[in-house]
């Protein structure tokens, strides 16, 4: 990231990268700081309501009314904001990586409305994946009021992500790795700059609120766990076997959800979806109390040995088939909590199994977190980010390489068994829905860097191109066209005035395509077709 000034480097380079992000991070922090107070409110007031009703049946009818009531609501924002239809977390990487278009503040309200209704009825959905998708609508809002530079978009929203996350979870250092390694799958100086600032700010806003308000920001209330000998580490190998196994089932019953849903009853309306799953997540609320809701009572539960193995199986079933529902319903909410207490679970099995073995009980506990981060580490296929969360969440400093093998084991076997990412699965659901009737195009273009360009003293891989393009070659202003061009493999050309770069892409939309690369870029002095590709 050289530039020719250290004032341009500042306007083009501190001020945006840093300022603005860190910006957008204030506002996050603050906004999800109550955002989870009001959901842990709701969630409370729904376990409520279910007892009242338990222990008097004449209100059930009325409670079924209510179901049906809120499943149209919550229809009724998914058709004004396509966006917070699913997973949160699955979203916002589709939008950070220019793949879904949406509207930041329709999206942000219409999330806050539709997460709080499902908390409220009990869906087994979570908190964190609204956080990020608000963080990142928050941050289009920052950029636009502050920035309104289109280049600088994607860099901001990726900062509110990452602190939305951060915030959610109590996890600092885990919400700037997952904005690399989950939601960019890639480490770059520039992605590191703005989810640092944001991460940092949002994470200073939200304990500067704990206090005020007398709350806590951390996940969980656990105290530290005893270190695993090593002799003791063929333990991380079983749970990493077992979380693997259990994480292939679920990604796999998402899938099969999927295929039904868009070959079998395609027609069915989001309606009708959503009425007959809060109908049946409110049957689920009578009979079962801890199978709804997302599961963090549940996940703490199993870390003190609350439950006994044929209660933690029944939880575990009803778990997997309920979140698998909500997420073909298309129902609002998060599952990165739901992918946590179906950690837990599997975990909370396979250490009763080992104490039958003849394992001590005070390893207990360690086994179920080591169970959960190998866990997301092979549904998300995010290693770093399972290792760092289980440091930051269970303060497992104390067996970091005993959780590290766990989770290598459960990503191994899903290398191995060719599984997509649970939040792949998803996005690519959601992209094939809104583009259902389209055919993409690949497109070679070639484009000019102009005078102050937002490119100009970036290398390439830490620019964010419109989606699913290469920088084929890079030309040198004053070059010979065909004799100088150099490809750029790695990304690490640092881009100057006057290049002149080939870019394929494929796209479905070729004029938005081109108006993204002249954000980038600079305005071409010539028209479209020029644009094109000259390349034989």
């Amino acid at each position: 990231m050289r530039l020719s000034s250290s004032g341009t480097y500042i306007k083009n380079i501190i001020l945006p990268g840093f300022v603005i992000s860190g910006l957008a991070g204030v506002i996050t922090g603050a906004l999800i700081f109550f955002y989870k107070w009001g959901a842990e409110f709701i969630s409370d007031l729904s376990g409520s309501i279910y007892a009242f009703i338990l222990e008097r049946p004449v209100f059930v009818p009325v409670m079924l009314i209510g179901l049906v009531g809120l499943a149209l609501i919550m229809a009724f924002f998914i058709k004004c904001a396509p966006a917070v239809s699913g997973g949160g977390i699955p979203t916002a990487e589709g939008i950070l990586r220019g793949l879904i278009t949406f509207k930041w503040l329709r999206t942000f309200l219409s999330m806050i409305v539709n997460s709080y209704i499902a908390f409220f009825t009990g869906l087994p959905l979570g908190n964190e994946g609204p956080s990020v998708l608000i963080g990142t609508a928050l941050g289009r809002g920052t950029n636009n009021l502050f920035n309104r530079t289109p280049a600088w978009d994607r860099y901001v929203m990726t900062g509110g992500a990452a602190a939305g996350f951060a915030v959610a979870t109590g996890s600092p250092a885990t919400g700037i790795i997952f904005a690399l390694e989950e939601v960019h799958k890639r480490f770059s100086p520039m992605i590191l700059m703005v989810a640092l600032s944001s991460v940092v700010f949002a994470s200073f806003t939200a304990e500067a609120l704990s206090i005020i308000f007398g709350r806590t920001t951390s996940m969980f209330s656990l105290t530290a766990f005893p270190s695993v000998p090593v002799s003791r580490y063929w333990m991380a190998i079983v749970s990493g076997v077992g979380a693997g196994i259990i994480a292939l089932l679920f990604i796999k019953g998402f899938t099969l959800m999927y295929k039904l849903l868009s070959e079998k009853i395609k027609a069915v309306s989001i309606e009708v979806k959503l009425i007959c799953l809060f109908l049946l997540v409110g049957a689920v609320g009578l009979l079962l109390p801890s199978a709804v809701g997302s599961g963090h009572s549940v996940i703490e539960g199993v870390m003190i040995r609350e439950y006994v193995w044929y209660i933690i199986l029944t939880l575990l079933a009803v778990k997997i088939i309920l979140i698998i529902l909500c997420g073909g319903a298309g129902a609002t909410g998060g599952l990165f909590i739901p992918i946590l207490t179906i950690g837990a679970l599997t975990g909370g099995l396979l250490a009763e199994l080992m104490l039958v073995m003849g394992v001590p009980a005070e390893y207990y506990s360690v086994i179920v977190t080591v169970t959960v981060a190998s866990f997301l580490g092979a549904t998300l296929r995010a290693p770093i980010t399972a290792i760092v969360f289980f440091i930051e969440a269970f303060s497992g400093f104390n067996n970091i390489l005993f959780a590290a093998l766990g989770v290598l084991i459960s990503f191994v076997l899903m290398e191995i068994l060719g599984v997509k990412p649970l939040y792949e699965v998803v996005l690519e659901r959601k992209l094939k829905v809104m583009h259902k009737d389209d055919v993409p195009q690949i497109i070679d273009m070639e484009a000019v860097v102009q005078k102050g360009a937002f490119v100009i003293g970036k290398t390439t891989r830490d620019i964010f191109w419109p989606p699913s393009c290469h920088v084929m070659t890079v030309v040198r202003a004053g070059k010979n066209y065909i004799s100088d061009a150099r490809m750029d493999k790695d990304g690490d050309k640092v881009l100057k005035e006057g290049d002149t770069l080939r870019l394929r892409i494929q796209t479905y939309d070729r004029s938005e395509t081109e108006k993204l690369v002249s954000d980038l870029v600079g305005k071409q002095d010539y028209d479209n077709d020029d644009l094109r590709s000259r390349m034989p």
